[in-house]
């Protein structure tokens, strides 16, 4: 959790805004460091592409749930969920984590300097994002095409949430995810000539306005892809038109400034990744506050169970065969992220970390400033409590590394 947020806030930031919404359904959304809640699961997946929680840092004492797993009932795991979080802050650490060494830890640091030949593959990754595929306008589209099209639902007149989109790329042909007869509506369509066709939702979507509805599209294919990628120049033209550069040699000289931050800024954060997992593996946990436990798995299960449901079958069949889990596997990864709560607030116990609100929020504004974002839009989108938890992880990773042996490479 803790672990890995900072590394990782800029790429989950540009992965959130790259959720789109059309006949299928938005997938779940993904909160800092891999967790899942079911408060952010309230629509249906639709896609079969899931990201699989990882345990981060040392080992985590096991010894198996509290509770028999496979008994709880509905209600119960509700209740569970709906339990207010501990209270790390207040609780007393020495009755549930031992730490172990956290002084003069031994950590190897990379250089942050960055060479032209980083530089330069970093320029090919920013121009691979843009790359896009070469397409044909000359001719229908033909079964198994994939194109570029916008789209309009319409039940009983009105446009339905959700059914609008515009520069869709579609597969014209069955199978492909979308409800039965809408990927086939665009077989045989001429680009830029508007059509419209009438397609029937399952009775199970999902969306009770829509479960068995027939509703009326209106669509307009653009353009056929040819699959043939094209990959911009770096030109002039280029950085004009997504950058707002005169030129692409001041655009060059601007973004190595950037990727040089970046790195000074991956490297530091690799030396507190390695040093909280040396902290990690050193620390014990004497006791579990069960009521933490119980309300992390119950969050995770519920939007687990949610997908189950989406796909026709029950929760322990989905946990086997699309997670390669079970049920106790989910309990204890809800463990892991109780011990790293426990760690870091048992750490700046140790410490004698009381960061003030002052210091609370430049490290705040240092998170902010790096990705991009205000403070106030990385909140709304974190919530606060995930913010404050990170910001203390942070506080407590340079006290560490002050005290650290550090050899550099």
């Amino acid at each position: 959790m803790k672990k890995t947020f900072i590394p990782i806030l800029a790429a989950l930031l540009l992965c959130a805004s790259c959720a789109g919404a059309g006949p299928e359904l938005e997938g779940m959304t993904l909160a800092p460091g891999g967790q899942t809640t079911a408060a952010e699961d309230e629509n249906t997946p639709g896609s079969a592409d899931f990201i699989t929680d990882s345990v981060s840092g040392g080992g985590t004492e096991s010894g198996g749930a509290a509770v028999d797993l496979a008994s709880l009932t509905s209600d119960e795991i509700s209740a569970w969920a709906s339990a207010d979080p501990f209270d790390f802050d207040a609780a007393d650490m020495s009755g549930y984590v031992r730490l172990g060494q956290v002084e003069g830890l031994s950590v190897t640091k990379a250089s942050p300097a960055l060479t032209d030949e980083e530089f330069e593959n970093e320029l090919d990754a920013l121009l691979q994002n843009y790359a896009y595929s070469a397409e044909v306008t000359d001719r229908a589209v033909a079964e198994g095409d994939t194109v570029r099209a916008d789209y309009a639902g319409y039940k009983d007149g009105e446009a339905f949430e959700g059914g609008t989109a515009y520069n869709q790329q579609i597969t014209a042909q069955g199978g492909t995810g979308y409800i039965e007869g809408f990927a086939e509506a665009f077989i045989g369509q001429v680009p830029e000539e508007e059509f419209s066709f009438n397609v029937t939702f399952p009775e199970n979507y999902g969306v009770e306005e829509l479960n068995g509805q027939e509703v009326t599209f209106v669509a307009t294919v653009h353009a056929i892809l040819t699959g043939e990628e094209i990959v911009p120049e770096l030109d002039d033209a280029f950085v004009s038109s997504n950058f707002g550069y005169d030129n692409a040699a001041d655009f060059r000289d601007d973004y190595r400034l950037t990727v040089e931050k970046r790195k000074t800024y991956y490297v530091q954060n690799a030396v507190y990744n390695d040093l909280w997992a040396a902290v990690l593996d050193g620390a014990e946990i004497l006791s579990w506050p069960e009521s933490e436990v119980n309300r992390i798995y119950a969050e995770h299960r519920q939007a687990y169970e949610n997908y189950a449901s989406y796909y026709q079958t029950d929760y322990q069949t989905f946990m086997k065969t699309y997670m390669n889990q079970t049920d106790e596997d989910l309990y204890e990864l809800a463990r892991s992220y109780v011990k790293e709560d426990l760690v870091m607030y048992a750490l700046a116990d140790a410490l004698g970390l009381h960061p003030t609100d002052e210091e609370k929020n430049a490290v705040m504004d240092e998170l902010a400033e790096y990705n991009g974002i205000t403070k106030d839009d990385m909140i709304a989108y974190y919530g606060e409590e995930t913010l404050e938890k990170s910001v203390l992880w942070q506080i407590d990773m340079e006290a560490v590394e002050a005290t650290a042996v550090i050899t550099e490479q």
